[in-house]
């Protein structure tokens, strides 16, 4: 909690966008599960989230502007065999997005999440797991240009219509 207040504070006032965006996507059976990872997951997808929302807000509200992301995942609307920790975390995540939207949009604030439906063509996978990232090719990732056009998108949207949330994904993703 105190590294978030830090960074928040070192942003100083008058922050205008912020993007939570963390994830820890690993496979795990429930019944093989130490509460300590599904613990770790929850604190840092959710209550990570609430952290780093609730210091966003409290520098936005005073101008009546701003514009707080949440990056999610497809795990944030389904739930999917072997990954309970990461979809009941990105679960809870979106929902206090969607709480802090209806929170904070009369207030001027434009809270959104995204979801970001498969692989990121990012360095992650490229140097963590080559072999998944040549098997899905370069039109089975997302690229990150188009991430950043998405969220460019969201932050230059006008009041009088805010898109609460955004599914970023592949032509060819299977959803």
């Amino acid at each position: 909690e105190e590294q978030v207040i830090k960074l928040f504070e070192k942003a100083g006032s008058g922050l205008r966008l912020a993007i939570y965006n963390t994830g820890n996507n690993f496979p795990g059976q429930i019944i093989d599960m130490e509460s300590d990872y599904f613990e770790k997951s929850w604190k840092s997808c959710c209550f990570g989230g609430f952290l780093f929302g609730r210091e966003a807000v409290r520098r936005m509200v005073p101008s009546g502007n701003g514009t707080l992301l949440f990056t999610g995942a497809s795990a944030s609307l389904r739930g999917r065999a072997n990954f309970g920790a990461f979809n009941s975390a990105k679960a809870g995540l979106r929902t206090l997005a969607q709480a802090m939207a209806k929170e904070y949009g009369p207030r001027g604030i434009h809270v959104g999440h995204v979801v970001i439906d498969g692989a990121i063509a990012g360095d992650k996978i490229m140097r963590h797991l080559p072999e998944l990232a040549k098997k899905l090719g370069e039109d089975g990732m997302i690229k990150i240009e188009g991430i950043v056009d998405g969220y460019e998108y969201l932050y230059n949207q006008s009041p009088q219509a805010w898109t609460f949330e955004l599914d970023l994904r592949t032509y060819i993703e299977k959803w």
